[in-house]
């Protein structure tokens, strides 16, 4: 899934996911990558976004992840 937004990331925004996907810390990764998104007005495939619901599901609490990430899909 980073992959898919590769381009789209800083070098310094996919070094902090990287880092944290290395260290075993994925959930906080796909934390860090949803707030990267919205707070810094990302535009990124459909599909990443679900695949973010849908890894982070029952590991992220909700009130832990933006609220308008889904109003960051690329058109």
């Amino acid at each position: 899934m980073l992959a898919s937004v590769r381009s789209i990331l800083s070098n310094q925004e996919s070094a902090e996911v990287e880092h944290l996907i290395a260290h075993d810390e994925c959930p906080e990764a796909l934390r860090t990558l949803a707030w990267i998104i919205v707070e810094e007005g990302k535009r990124v495939p459909r599909e990443t976004i679900e695949a973010i619901r849908q890894l982070s599901e029952g590991l992220i609490d909700e009130k832990h992840m933006p609220d308008d990430l889904d109003s960051h899909v690329l058109e």
